[in-house]
């Protein structure tokens, strides 16, 4: 820490005595002083020689700083892939985007500057709460409203892409567990075609000044989602993870997850995955092996017999009356070595 505040102060005291104080406020360095000098006599030059070549190169100079600015706004922090390989699955999220390292302001901006005014995304918060003995625990949900039972964050739902994460956080906690946020980090964004359709997810993790075992388990207004405590340990979390099949978590709740426990504990990402790569692997074995040994049962199709409608007399009336008959059980034979005992007579015999 002192080795960092004094190369600060180093950095500081050469750019003082290089730099020339403009209009008495702020030092600018002396190289850029030199740069602006340059330029403005170019343009004066430029200006003398033909106004309207200088007016188009500011218009095209303008144009590609927009274009830069635009594309440093939103830089993705790993290479575009068809998703997330974790634990031996290729999970369907696709990180675009992590700003644990820039301000709320900054955030923001890429959000507005990425998403209009119509743009929805799912915003995904794990809700981070300590228990007395000071170790944190999150609730997981589980859906069951759905054809498939998914699992997903503490809280998940859509929001506007152009938004305040921060203010939308403490909204979605509020609504949908009644305790409030002290702390939102917001770890970035992707795109998520795990579950329904393919949608950009806002990754978040909330800590509320709740105690842990004021959560426990959590009962979801409108049935159908019920949410259990899970101690954020890599053992507790791995076995979370293992216990179902990947197919079923929601990949961008997963990705949220994994970098909630790196933050708690730095390196946990690689040792999740070793713990979780054999029940994972184990399932996918077993889902294969009951798609092949599967086979379906073909039901011979009976032909229809329709017993005849026959006209009685019965009591000087027509009544009809169904004939029932007895179907006899056809017999091939091979005529042609069966031999008669009884003798054909002929006109020739």
């Amino acid at each position: 820490m002192q080795g960092a505040v004094g190369g600060s102060s180093t950095v500081l005291r050469d750019n003082l005595l290089t730099g020339v104080r403009v209009w008495g406020v702020r030092r600018v360095p002396a190289r850029n002083l030199a740069v602006l000098a340059g330029a403005s006599a170019t343009l004066g030059l430029a200006m003398a020689w033909n106004w309207s070549f200088v007016l188009g190169a500011v218009v095209a100079a303008t144009l590609v700083y927009t274009a830069r600015t635009d594309r440093g706004l939103e830089l993705p922090t790993e290479s575009p892939g068809p998703g997330w390989m974790f634990g031996g699955e290729r999970l369907a999220f696709r990180p675009v985007s992590e700003v644990l390292d820039l301000k709320p302001g900054e955030i923001a901006e890429r959000l507005a500057a990425r998403y209009g005014p119509s743009d929805r995304v799912d915003l995904v918060l794990w809700m981070v709460a300590w228990d007395k003995t000071g170790k944190p625990w999150t609730l997981v949900q589980d859906r069951f409203g759905d054809d498939l039972p998914s699992i997903t964050s503490t809280a998940a739902a859509e929001v506007p892409g152009a938004c305040d994460p921060y203010l939308e956080a403490q909204r979605l906690a509020l609504a949908e567990t009644g305790f409030a946020l002290v702390d939102v980090v917001v770890i970035g964004w992707g795109t998520d075609s795990s579950l329904a359709g393919s949608r950009d997810a806002l990754l978040v993790i909330g800590r509320t000044g709740a105690g842990a075992e004021e959560l426990g388990s959590h009962q979801y207004e409108g049935g159908g989602r019920v949410s259990h405590l899970v101690e954020l340990h890599p053992d507790s979390v791995a076995r979370s993870l293992g216990n179902v099949d990947a197919r079923r978590w929601h990949a961008a709740a997963v990705r949220g997850l994994v970098r909630c426990m790196e933050l708690l504990y730095p390196g946990a990402a690689v040792l999740l995955e070793e713990l979780v790569a054999e029940p994972w692997r184990s399932r996918r074995m077993f889902r294969r092996l009951d798609r092949l040994t599967t086979v379906p049962v073909e039901v011979e199709e009976q032909p229809v017999v329709v017993p005849p409608v026959v006209l009685k007399v019965v009591d000087g009336g027509l009544t009809e009356e169904a004939e029932e008959r007895i179907m006899l059980p056809r017999i091939d034979r091979a005529l042609s070595w069966e031999r008669s005992g009884r003798t054909v007579p002929t006109r020739y015999a």
